[in-house]
Order: C-alpha cells, then structure tokens, then sequence
C-alpha cells in the first residue's frame, strides 16, 4: 500500500491493515506502518480476519490507533444484498451490534469509522451508535440499499439527525464484482439528488476524521 501511495502522495492516504492478535504484534507491526511508511490509518475487517471485537487484544490495537492519532475503519455489515459480494472463507465468531457499540467506551479516544453503515438490516441501530464523539459511517455499498428501502426523503432526515460531518463518502469498488448499480458513480448520482444543502453534501464529501 506504501509504495502505492509513494505514486501520489497528494491524492492518496494510505490505511495498514494487521490482525489484531496477539496485540503486542500487531502493535508493533502498525507502529512501524505509521512511523516508517507514512500510512495514515487502520483497516480491520474482523469477519474476514477472523477475530471478536470483544477481545482484549483488539481493544489494545484500537486504543493504540488513537495514541498515534489516526483513524480505524471497522467493516460494520451484516447479511443484505451487498454483502453476497464480501464473504469470508473464514468466520469463527460472529460480532453482534452490541460489540460495536462497546468500542466507543472502550477506545474512547480513537476516531473509529464503521464502514457501509451497518447495512441495510442495522443503518439505525449503527447511526445510533455513532451519535458518540469519536464514530463515524462511510457510505460505501449500503447507501444505495438503505435509499432503496426508506427513501431519500427519509435518508436524508437520518443524516441531518446525525450530522452530516459524521458521513463519510466510500467507494469500496472491487473490479470485477462490484455490480453497475451500486459502485461508485451511482452512489454519487444518489448523493446529489439527496434533499441536503450543499455545504452538508460537501462535509461528508471533504471531511475525513484524519485531517
């Protein structure tokens, strides 16, 4: 991802990415990510990685993320049409709301950012959990699925509720799979029709927690 980033470091911000246990490891592996490759951020995807957000270990890693003063993006996504295209050869545990709605208390300093916003089948359960201080959604995938099922009218009272500083825009395209109708330019075609002011629009389409 480094050396990625090393092609266009104006334009891009690279996230690492290390699983979480044991965390005297992991911690080491993203304090040499931050420190010696520049990378900006912390991408943890506990179904394809195999671990329980209730485990010691990850809470050492996400309060790690914090000290160093970066974000952690969470893949927060359960079971709707989207998710047919990101399942795990692997999955051990499942991780309930109530365990992402724990890493508020328990990392209370690190930005943390639940990716698709919990889907289709928990986007208010997961808007709720980000009324605390240091959460936020990114749209990737479930923004279309939730406008689908409630409407922009509805989606974007959620928003305003919320805040839209609190949204953050996310493509998550995979070449190949990602189907026409949910990837990238859709969802922006989706965000401009949304009845939200433009200086809303361009809070979540500007504002990353990073900066």
């Amino acid at each position: 991802m480094y050396k990625i980033v090393e092609v266009e470091p104006r334009r891009l911000v690279g996230f690492a990415s290390v699983v979480p246990n044991p965390a005297d490891k992991a911690v080491k592996e993203l304090e040499r990510a931050v420190s010696d490759l520049g990378l900006r951020g912390l991408k943890l995807h506990p179904g394809m990685q195999g671990f329980c957000l209730r485990s010691t270990h990850v809470w050492k890693v996400l309060r790690r993320a914090g000290e160093l003063g970066i974000p952690v993006i969470l893949h927060a996504l359960w079971m709707d049409e989207s998710s047919l295209y990101f399942k795990s050869p692997y999955k051990p545990w499942e991780n309930p709301l109530e365990d992402y709605a724990l890493l508020p208390y328990i990392a209370p300093e690190t930005r943390l950012i639940y990716a698709h916003m919990g889907g289709l089948l928990h986007f208010k359960e997961v808007f709720n959990i980000a009324t605390h201080r240091n959460v936020y959604l990114d749209t990737s995938y479930s923004i279309i699925t939730i406008a689908r099922e409630v409407g922009l009218e509805r989606l974007a009272h959620y928003i305003k509720l919320l805040g839209a500083e609190k949204i953050l825009f996310g493509s998550d395209l995979v070449p190949g799979l990602t189907p026409e109708d949910l990837g990238p330019k859709k969802q922006i075609e989706l965000i401009n029709r949304l009845p939200l002011s433009q200086e809303e629009k361009e809070k979540y389409y500007l504002k990353m927690p990073y900066s």
